[in-house]
């Protein structure tokens, strides 16, 4: 009777992403198939970058997750180091994936400037958010306007958040490439990679709750946002067929899930204290970001173990 409740559960959190996964592998890109031959097809891809298009589109998901949280962290406990050190690098490389995705930047991988008018008006809305949003993180790492740009990141980094999500499904319907994936692996690493966005919603959620920053998030947020993560860990580690979500491909994957869910174990035990007592003190909230950091980068290695398993098996 669980199980039933979790496969509806899950079918029901992830439907929006697994009916766009399926709708571009299914039904495919008519620009990829108006070529009959797949060499044809996998050079339009290679030729500019369009999996590192993808894949950075999708970073920028997380980021704007990870810069709030870090902000958070990082105001509230005053000693945070991996937390000050986290916005830098996290502010630098969104702005960094946001040039390459446009001017293009050979040493990401990227060849040539974007040229799709629908795809360029997706990253000229993140330009427009992305701006203010970048001057606040400045201030706040200069000790000035503090308080006003935490709540500038508090209450704009859904609206960033959204718009990034609409990049990712726009880069998609451009440059991927129904011949390198099937509809079902495609499934495995969106669901991973939307992993690492989910363990920065966490933290930024955990810091509001004890900040008392309601814009960063509530207790049910945070329920809401642990549930859905847990879920899809769950469905990745042992597979999910009602959900389409297959078994781990190779040892290597099932291995390192099986990991990333003892990690997990340990990290919720701190979340728990959040969600239940609403606070943990400034030095809890610091550890509680570091494992959060170490559960991204668990889900960022799955997500690339993945994007190379995909490859090789088809």
């Amino acid at each position: 009777m669980n199980q039933v409740i979790n496969n509806r559960g899950l079918r029901t959190a992830l439907r929006a992403v697994t009916l766009s996964t399926f709708t571009v592998f299914c039904f495919g890109l008519p620009a990829i198939q108006a070529n009959a031959d797949t060499g044809t097809a996998n050079s339009i891809v290679d030729n500019t970058g369009g999996n590192q298009r993808i894949n950075s589109s999708g970073k920028l998901r997380m980021l704007s997750q990870r810069i709030p949280a870090a902000a958070c962290v990082a105001t509230y406990s005053g000693s945070s180091e991996t937390a000050t050190q986290a916005l830098k690098a996290a502010s630098t490389e969104f702005g960094k994936i946001l040039n390459a995705l446009t001017e293009g930047d050979p040493e990401m991988g990227i060849s040539g400037a974007e040229h799709r008018r629908q795809t360029l008006a997706k990253l000229d809305e993140i330009k427009a958010l992305w701006e203010p949003f970048n001057a606040a993180i400045d201030d706040i790492l200069a000790g000035k306007n503090t308080e006003a740009s935490m709540k500038f990141l508090s209450e704009n980094n859904m609206a960033l958040l959204e718009a990034a999500k609409a990049l990712v499904t726009e880069e998609t319907a451009e440059y991927a490439n129904p011949f390198e994936m099937t509809a079902e692996d495609a499934l495995l690493i969106d669901f991973s990679g939307r992993q690492r966005m989910l363990t920065q919603k966490i933290a930024k959620e955990s810091c509001g709750v004890e900040t008392g920053n309601a814009p960063l998030g509530s207790v049910d947020d945070m329920k809401s946002t642990i549930s859905m993560f847990e879920m899809t860990l769950g469905a990745l580690r042992d597979g999910m067929p009602a959900a389409g979500v297959k078994a781990p491909p190779t040892e290597e994957i099932h291995s390192s899930l099986v990991a990333a869910t003892e990690h997990w174990t340990g990290t919720k035990s701190l979340l728990e204290g959040v969600t239940g007592k609403g606070s943990i003190g400034s030095e809890k909230q610091d550890q509680l970001f570091d494992l959060l950091t170490q559960g991204l980068k668990e889900m960022n290695a799955i997500t690339s173990l993945y994007t190379e398993y995909s490859k090789s098996a088809n």
